[in-house]
């Protein structure tokens, strides 16, 4: 018969995040994010010094983006990931933000 592909699960349980800041982040890339127009998630994150820095704002990215306030794209396969504020009235709802806890 046919086998199904085997599901990619990525286990983030061996990443210590603190869930407070994954939530602040958000807040400041939400406060940020509207003034810069397309930015690229490496110069984004180009004045992070460590990998848990650089880790917590690609969490924070991706609520923005599963909350609709950002549009995320990328040129090419292995490219560089491109960040884009689509919303710029809508009020960022907290309470709706992943804690991301083990």
């Amino acid at each position: 018969g046919i086998e199904d592909k085997p599901v990619l699960v990525v286990r983030l349980n061996h990443v210590t995040v603190d869930a407070v800041t994954v939530a602040e982040t958000v807040v400041t890339l939400a406060q940020r994010l509207p003034a810069m127009g397309r930015i690229s998630f490496r110069d984004l994150t180009a004045d992070l010094e460590t990998r848990i820095e650089i880790i917590v704002h690609f969490l924070a990215v991706l609520e923005l983006c599963k909350l609709g306030h950002i549009e995320l794209g990328q040129g090419g396969t292995f490219g560089d990931v491109q960040i884009e504020w689509i919303d710029a009235k809508a009020r960022l709802d907290l309470e709706r933000i992943d804690a991301y806890e083990g």
